[in-house]
C-alpha cells in the first residue's frame, strides 16, 4: 500500500470501509494508486529527458532530432550507444548559443570522430579507475590533444599591380592598399623597367612618410627587375637577378641602413618614383644607360592574416593517425573511429560549431610513411631558395717551336768613268744647239 492509496481511501466515509485491506474498494483504490505512481515516474523521466546529461535511449534520439544530429554507425554497422552519442549532442548545443571557443571546437571534432570530447574529464576518469597517471595514459592524452590543431587568422597571399608610363620629368605611380589584417608585414616588391633605365628611385608610404631611396650613382638598366624585400632576419634586401644591391639604398631621409615599410592593418598609399638614367656627372659610356624616359611596372605581394578566420588542421588519414596514437598505450581497443565519416564531414562540424561571424576552414595534413604522427603532426611547405656557384680557373703555357726562313734580294751597281772630247764648229741653223755635240763632222 502506497501513500497514494492512503490519500484515496481518506476521500471516502468510514461506512464504505475503504481503509480495510481486504475490502474490494480498497483493492481497487490500491490498483489505481499504483497506476498513478507509474504516471508520476513517467512524468519525472519525461522532465529529466529534457536534459542531455540525464536522457537516454529515445530521449537522446529526440534531443538529437531537435538539433539535427543522428546516431553514428560503428564499423560493424550498428548504431552508437548513449555514452558516445551524449558528448556529441553536448558539443552541438554550443553552435546554437554562439559557441566557438578553441577547446569546444577541438572537442566537437574529436567527438565527431568517436574520441573523447573533454580530455581533462577523460583523464580524471582514467585516473579514478586506475588510481594514478601512467606513461601510456599521458602519451594518449598528449596524442589526442595534438590530433586536432587550431590556427587562428588564416593567411592569404595578396597582390597589387601598377604601371607608370614614361615621362620626361620622371615617372611615378601610386598604389592604394586597403585590406583588413591583424598584423603589419613587409611586402615583396618587383620593380621592372620596361623602357629606359631608372635612377633616383624612391618608395614612400604616404601615411607614415617611411620609405627607401637609391643613391645617386645607382641605376637599374632597361629590361631589368629590382626586387625589394625583407630577409629572414628582418633586414632590408635589394637585388637585381643574382646581384645584391642593398648597399645602394638608404631610408627616405638619406641615412643608412634602409628599412622597407610594412603593409599596415588599415589602408595606405604607396608612391613609386624613378627619374631618367642619363645624367651629367654620373652616367658612363659603358654602363648601358639610356636617355629615354623610364616606364616601369610594379608588383607588390605580401601575406595577409585575415581577421575572424581560423584553420583547422587534421590528418588526412584520421583512422591511421588514431591507431598510431593508441599504439603502445594499452587503450588500443577503447576507441574506434566511426565508419562512413567522410573528409567533408569535419568541415560541416566546423561550420556548425564556429562562432557567429567567424569563418573556419579545414586543412588536411599528411605524414610520411613510417613517421610518427606525434613527431610529424603536419607538413611544413615553406620554400627555401639557395644559390651556389663553382669557379674553375686554368692557366696553360705553350712551348711550340717555329722555324722561319728569310730570303733577301742581292743587287750590284756599276759605274762608267769613260771620258770623250769632241770639238765641233758650226751647225745647222735652227737644229744644232750650243751645249750638245752637234757639228759638221
Amino acid at each position: 500500500m502506497s501513500f497514494k492509496t492512503d490519500r484515496l481511501s481518506a476521500l471516502f466515509p468510514d461506512v464504505y470501509a475503504a481503509r480495510e485491506g481486504d475490502s474490494l474498494l480498497h483493492r481497487l483504490l490500491d490498483a489505481l494508486a499504483a497506476e498513478l505512481l507509474h504516471s508520476d515516474a513517467a512524468v519525472k523521466d519525461l522532465l529529466k529527458s529534457h536534459w542531455i546529461d540525464h536522457a537516454s535511449g529515445g530521449g537522446l534520439d529526440g534531443l538529437g532530432s531537435l538539433l539535427g544530429v543522428a546516431r553514428r554507425r560503428l564499423p560493424d554497422g550498428t548504431r552508437e550507444g548513449d555514452d558516445t552519442f551524449r558528448p556529441l549532442l553536448k558539443s552541438t548545443v554550443l553552435s546554437f548559443v554562439g559557441g566557438g571557443t578553441v577547446e569546444a571546437l577541438k572537442g566537437a571534432i574529436r567527438a565527431a570522430l568517436g574520441l573523447p570530447y573533454d580530455l581533462a574529464l577523460f583523464e580524471r576518469q582514467l585516473v579514478g579507475a586506475g588510481g594514478k597517471t601512467s606513461t601510456g595514459m599521458a602519451d594518449l592524452i598528449a596524442g589526442l590533444d595534438r590530433l586536432v590543431r587550431i590556427e587562428e587568422f588564416s593567411p592569404k597571399a595578396e597582390v597589387v599591380l601598377g604601371n607608370a608610363p614614361a615621362s620626361a620629368g620622371g615617372s611615378s605611380v601610386t598604389l592604394e592598399v586597403n585590406f583588413a589584417t591583424i598584423e603589419a608585414v613587409a611586402p615583396r616588391i618587383e620593380w621592372s623597367f620596361t623602357q629606359g633605365a631608372g635612377r633616383h628611385l624612391s618608395l614612400v608610404r604616404q601615411d607614415s612618410g617611411a620609405g627607401v631611396a637609391s643613391r645617386e650613382e645607382f641605376v637599374v638598366p632597361q629590361g631589368s627587375t629590382l626586387v625589394l624585400a625583407e630577409d629572414a632576419s628582418g633586414r632590408f634586401s635589394a637585388s637585381i637577378g643574382t646581384s645584391e644591391v642593398s648597399d645602394w639604398f638608404v631610408d627616405i631621409g638619406g641615412t643608412a641602413p634602409a628599412v622597407l615599410p610594412k603593409v599596415p592593418t588599415g589602408d595606405s598609399k604607396w608612391v613609386f618614383s624613378a627619374a631618367r638614367a642619363g645624367e651629367f656627372g654620373f652616367s658612363t659610356y659603358d654602363s648601358g644607360e639610356t636617355f629615354d624616359a623610364p616606364a616601369f611596372a610594379i608588383r607588390m605581394a605580401w601575406i595577409r592574416y585575415q581577421p575572424l578566420t581560423f584553420d583547422v588542421v587534421v590528418p588526412y588519414f584520421v583512422d591511421a593517425a588514431v591507431k598510431r596514437i593508441l599504439a603502445g598505450t594499452g587503450y588500443e581497443k577503447r576507441f574506434r573511429v566511426f565508419a562512413g565519416l567522410s573528409l567533408d564531414a569535419i568541415q560541416r562540424v566546423v561550420d556548425s560549431k564556429r562562432a557567429a561571424g567567424v569563418r573556419g576552414m579545414v586543412q588536411y595534413s599528411l605524414s610520411l610513411p613510417g613517421e610518427s604522427f606525434e613527431r610529424v603532426p603536419w607538413e611544413d611547405h615553406a620554400a627555401g631558395e639557395h644559390f651556389s656557384a663553382a669557379l674553375d680557373h686554368r692557366y696553360g703555357e705553350q712551348h711550340d717551336a717555329d722555324e722561319d726562313l728569310l730570303v733577301g734580294a742581292l743587287g750590284s751597281a756599276r759605274e762608267v768613268h769613260d771620258a770623250h772630247e769632241r770639238f765641233a764648229i758650226g751647225g745647222v741653223f735652227d737644229v744644232a744647239v750650243s751645249d750638245g755635240s752637234f757639228g759638221f763632222q
